[in-house]
């Protein structure tokens, strides 16, 4: 395992007081809840941005303009949803229990904005990283705090005293199981390629090599896959669609407190969008190699390093890619069902995970070569796989024959 320190903040500028950055509580100084409250306000600003534009996306797709009378563009419907949402009656069935009816919000919203601790957004001068709590055990970090979310919406469906909300927790519970253990094993192979658990030197190690996505192809689409699942994103809905049970575990919410739940559903797309990035796409590094070319060509030292003080924007840059591409799948996938959603997590994503954990051992034990004829054989594998399961299901439809209703009506008569 390596051991080599993960990246780190510059020290405090010298015009900065003690008082500031001495530790006040738990190890954290008064500069830590700044940024606390800097990061806390950011999230809930770029929410709204993202629903204003998932709005433009969606009324582009479907032919028309989204939000646009409110503010330019459009611009201040989120905002003015966001007052409705807080003026808005808060209701609280008779049947529900009070105290933990209130306290389920935060118990899904909290983990998601705990887990942005830990992202190293890129650097931005004269910060070589930006990120408020660089672990070294980030990845573990990833997995255990985000499973938090679970018990909120336990909660959330088993306080409202309706037993409509609770079938909707189990479902939207049993979804987020069922999809955490792919992205899981998928993390594993990260953590083997980078030899470290820490976040900051997964992207170090990418700079280095080369982007994960490109030696991990397999484990970036299970992880891209699982995590519109445990957003509960189309075509991954099913469990909260108001179709189904009445729209899940949030039916008897109002106000403010159903916002909560949206929010945090949004802040998800970006925390998974920005973990995808870190993950297997260089994190600030702004395309593959990019440190590379000022060693190769001299005169371009200065402007790869003045390039990389500014990542964080590069990582803006490929996050929100990632965030239109979730977008756009929302309004035009189909949504599955939920025996479709069962079979996708539990016979497709997770052997395919545990595929990509062998493939990545063997990257490290053996080197390049075994480990390209490995991943060739298993994607025809794969191909093969999809294309016999796609002739057997189209053999299924052919047995099939339709009976019209004068032929029903004779063999009813007969």
């Amino acid at each position: 395992m390596n051991t080599q320190a993960p990246l780190a903040l510059l020290p405090p500028p010298p015009w900065m007081p003690d008082w500031v950055v001495a530790p006040l509580f738990a190890g954290f100084s008064l500069a830590d809840f700044l940024g606390l409250f800097v990061l806390l306000n950011f999230i809930l600003f770029f929410v709204m941005f993202e629903i204003w534009l998932e709005r433009k996306i969606g009324g582009h797709i479907q032919l028309r303009r989204g939000p646009l009378h409110v503010g330019p563009h459009g611009a201040l419907q989120s905002p003015a949803d966001v007052v409705k949402l807080l003026i808005k009656e808060d209701l609280i069935p008779n049947a529900a229990d009070r105290r933990t009816f209130r306290m389920a919000p935060y118990l899904v919203f909290v983990p998601v904005f705990l887990t942005f601790l830990v992202i190293p957004w890129g650097a931005l001068w004269p910060l070589q990283n930006l990120v408020l709590r660089p672990f070294d055990l980030a990845l573990v970090y990833l997995v255990a705090i985000p499973a938090l979310q679970a018990i909120g919406l336990v909660i959330a469906g088993w306080s409202s005293g309706n037993k409509y909300a609770l079938l909707g927790s189990a479902r939207f519970v049993a979804q987020l199981i069922s999809y955490e253990l792919p992205m899981v094993v998928a993390l594993l192979g990260v953590a083997v390629l980078a030899q470290s658990l820490s976040l900051t030197r997964v992207v170090e190690v990418q700079r280095e090599t080369a982007w994960f996505i490109f030696l991990q192809p397999l484990g970036f689409l299970i992880f891209l896959i699982g995590s519109m699942a445990e957003m509960s994103r189309t075509p991954f809905d099913i469990a909260i669609a108001e179709s189904e049970i009445v729209g899940g575990p949030f039916i008897e919410y109002s106000g403010m407190r159903w916002g909560m739940f949206f929010l945090a559903e949004f802040a998800a797309v970006f925390l998974n969008a920005a973990l995808t990035v870190a993950l297997f796409m260089g994190g600030g590094e702004v395309i593959p190699f990019w440190d590379r070319i000022g060693q190769l060509v001299p005169g371009l030292a200065p402007v790869v390093a003045l390039v990389n003080n500014v990542g964080v924007l590069w990582f803006f840059g490929k996050t929100m890619t990632l965030i239109v591409f979730i977008q756009w799948c929302r309004f035009t996938l189909p949504r599955l069902r939920i025996d479709q959603l069962m079979d996708l997590a539990w016979k497709v994503l997770l052997p395919a995970a545990f595929l990509n954990l062998i493939l990545s051992a063997v990257y490290v034990t053996f080197g390049f070569i075994p480990f390209a004829i490995g991943l060739g054989l298993s994607l025809f594998l794969i191909l093969f796989v999809a294309l016999a399961y796609r002739s057997r299901r189209r053999a299924a439809r052919g047995g099939i024959r339709l009976v019209t209703v004068p032929q029903a009506a004779e063999v009813a008569t007969s």
